[in-house]
């Protein structure tokens, strides 16, 4: 160990040693709550006059290129707080504090800010989208599948029809191929890649950063689509008590409970708790199926932060239990099978994460500094879906080190490092069993070069998997800013991910199909290119905002999942012939009035893979989609109004034609239409919210085929290609504590 940690070293000192030539030392700082002393993450800093600014950090740290001449005046802006202004005579010999006052404490003035739930981005590199707190707030939003129902770039559905487990598809693709994490911490992957999203509370969700197109070389090789970055909640910003109180007409209860605790003036830490009950029997369909199954889940999280002096540390450490029992109506809990209950599904996750970072800037060098992260992971399952029985186990560590730099007098930054990721899985399915080791260290560099209206991103991964050998990933972005408001984009990328065969079909689980294996899974490879064009303008005394993104990406290598060479078996082979996705998406916001915004989408996807020799649709992704998103906040911002209306149109099913005709399925699912409605009320401390989802009880009515006979030949679970239950109304209260106002 000793020896791998000084090789560790040793190589970032070469780093360092590489890039020691910096040019002008940035103004650097921190920015801060004037009332309670609380460092401001994302606040605008610049210099008056000028288009240079950058943003605070996570922390509340800014580091903004030196100006053209002395003296200049520093101007720092956050929605919420009075706009400050500084004049500097000189370069500053220290950092530099700004206090930010909130807009309450000038009574005489009423200054009121409004900002969009979704935030399409001018200022990144890469195509991305922000889905802040206020998103998130416009539907019940109780777990992380449940946060992308008034966006278009995810969509998120059942697997099956027993087992209540949900996946999502970006750019056309499974979620698989799009890197899910916390904080760019890998996090959704190995065996919780079939129920990980619904093991993420909403309420522990500050924001969600959606970036299309393969991801950066210091993220990790596996953004093939694109990255859905989790923040969470910040310790240092957060309320001492935060309670959501939720339930449902289908039976569904929810608590969330946060409380955070002042360490002293620069450290918190926050607990996080909660917990999800649902035990009602429902089967609206009547095909003696349960719509939903039974679920029981306890999620808890404890998270520290300390930052101060450029020096942050953060360690949170969660347990997960949850529980899942569903099937037939009447089930047999401890047999496979009785005389009236011939199938049950029995679902056990339990899961605990640690993760940390620090990150310090040098003291003698605002442009310079230096970032640890480490995640470690405990995931037990144990799965029944009848006879079938498939259980695992996974211990996995990642460890990274980056160093990053700013040069050319602030304008350009170096990123480099290296990164250890360890998975060891052991898994059983009926009567066999398999294991699997891997070990994957990875080296990465990555230079933004900004000059004049250009900008870009150019990294290069290597890792070496020891299983599959090495495999080396370039990426890169580009961004033209056209003006102030109006950018262009592009980008390329190759990224590369192992597979998890079983869990990643386990909705096929729920099914009497046979698994075949015909080929050794090898790693799943594939390049994406693409680009898009944001505008964003005033019309009509409104203000516009006007996207158009287009990506495609080709598999080289892809470890092939057919349910269409016999509907009783699943098919698993390699790639032989051409795989690839197309994905086209536009969008447009306005704001109508000053209380109203409405935000349209339309999005088509072209998605193909080699079938047996023969290029075919791939099953359950619609060509079409279309969004009509309406936001209505009153002028006091007392009330909220939201309504969401999805478009969905049809798509392939794989075909059943061999059974006899008492069990097919059509060869297209219809298309249909989803519409979500809420509507909150805030009064001091309290929000009070009631809402509705799928108003048009759109959906497939008819799920399982032979449900009449679960331990026969033709019953099949896995073939869901619309939402499985109908309309339901929902509703439920927040309470915030403030902390109590202080005198500057």
């Amino acid at each position: 160990m000793k020896q791998q940690l000084d090789k560790t070293f040793l190589i970032l000192a070469l780093l360092w040693s590489w890039t020691a030539a910096a040019q002008d030392v940035p103004v650097t700082g921190t920015v801060r709550s004037a009332a309670d002393g609380a460092l401001l993450p994302y606040a605008t800093v610049g210099w008056a006059g000028t288009v240079t600014a950058t943003t605070t950090d996570t922390a509340g740290h800014f580091a903004l290129p030196a100006p053209a001449s002395w003296p200049a005046t520093l101007i720092t802006r956050m929605v919420g707080f009075i706009t400050d202004s500084i004049t500097l005579a000189a370069q500053p010999e220290a950092g530099t504090a700004v206090a930010l006052r909130p807009v309450g404490q000038l009574k005489e003035v009423n200054v009121v800010a409004r900002t969009q739930g979704t935030m399409l981005s001018t200022r990144s590199i890469l195509s991305q989208e922000q889905l802040g707190v206020k998103e998130l707030k416009r539907a019940a939003c109780c777990d992380l599948s449940e946060s992308f129902e008034t966006n278009a770039t995810v969509d998120v559905s059942f697997s099956d029809a027993v087992s209540g487990t949900k996946v999502l598809r970006m750019m056309g693709l499974d979620g698989k191929y799009a890197q899910l994490s916390v904080e760019n911490l890998p996090f959704v992957r190995g065996l919780s890649s079939s129920s990980g999203l619904t093991l993420i509370p909403g309420t522990w969700i500050n924001e969600i950063n959606l970036s299309k197109g393969a991801g950066t070389a210091v993220n990790g090789p596996n953004a093939i689509t694109g990255q859905i970055d989790l923040c969470l909640v910040n310790p240092l910003n957060e309320p001492p008590l935060f309670v959501n109180l939720y339930g449902n007409s289908q039976g569904r209860a929810e608590l969330n409970v946060h409380a955070r605790q002042r360490l002293g003036e620069h450290a918190a830490n926050l607990v996080l708790v909660h917990g999800n009950w649902f035990g009602n029997e429902m089967d609206g369909n009547r095909d003696g199926f349960l719509d939903m199954p039974l679920s029981r889940r306890i999620n808890v999280m404890d998270r520290f932060m300390f930052s101060r002096d450029g020096r942050t540390t953060q360690v949170a450490v969660r347990h997960v239990e949850d529980i899942r029992e569903g099937g037939s109506t009447f089930r047999h809990v401890e047999g496979g099978g009785g005389p009236n209950v011939p199938y049950a599904v029995d679902i056990r996750n339990t899961m605990t994460d640690l993760l940390a970072k620090h990150g310090f800037v040098f003291r003698n060098d605002g442009t310079r500094s230096v970032g640890f992260v480490t995640a470690l992971r405990r995931h037990d399952l144990a799965a029944r879906f009848g006879l079938r029985r498939h259980e695992g186990a996974q211990r996995s560590g990642y460890v990274s080190g980056i160093y990053q730099q700013l040069a050319r007098g602030g304008k350009d930054q170096l990123k480099a490092g290296i990164s250890l990721q360890v998975d060891d899985y052991e898994e059983v399915f009926m009567d066999s069993s398999f294991a699997r080791n891997e070990v994957m260290p990875g080296l990465f560099t990555e230079y933004t070069l900004a000059t004049g209206d250009v900008s870009v991103v150019a990294g290069l991964r290597a890792d070496h998997n020891s299983w599959y050998g090495t495999v080396v990933s370039p990426r890169l972005h580009a961004k033209w800013d056209l003006g102030p408001l109006t950018v262009l984009r592009a980008s390329a990328g190759h990224g590369f991910r192992s597979t998890n065969p079983l869990v990643e079909n386990a909705g096929a689980l729920a099914s009497s199909r046979r698994v075949v294996v015909e080929d050794e899974p090898g790693l799943e490879r594939a390049w994406t290119v693409g680009g898009g064009a944001l505008h964003k303008f005033r019309w009509l005394d409104r203000k516009w905002a006007v996207g158009l993104d287009a990506f495609h990406t080709r598999f080289t290598h892809q470890l092939v999942t057919d349910l269409d060479r016999s509907p009783d078996r699943l098919v698993l082979y390699m790639l032989d012939g051409p795989s690839y996705a197309t994905s086209v998406l536009a969008d447009v916001q306005v704001e109508l009035v000053r209380t109203l915004d409405l935000k349209l989408s339309y999005r088509w996807y072209e998605v193909a893979t080699t079938y047996d020799g023969v290029l075919r649709e791939r099953p359950f992704t619609p060509a079409h989609r279309g969004l009509v998103d309406l936001a209505w906040n009153s002028p006091n911002e007392r009330w909220r109004a939201d309504a969401s209306l999805n478009l969905f149109g049809t798509a392939r099913i794989p075909t059943t034609d061999a059974n006899p005709e008492a069990y097919r399925f059509p060869h297209r699912s219809p298309a249909y239409a989803t519409l979500h409605a809420q509507v909150t009320f805030v009064w001091r401390a309290w929000e009070f919210y009631l809402g509705g989802e799928n108003l048009t009880s759109a959906g497939q009515q008819r799920q399982i085929i032979a449900p009449e006979d679960p331990l026969g030949p033709y019953f099949d679970a896995s073939l869901i290609w619309g939402p499985t239950v109908g309309a339901m109304a929902y509703g439920g209260l927040r309470f915030t504590l403030r902390p109590k106002p202080t005198t500057p």
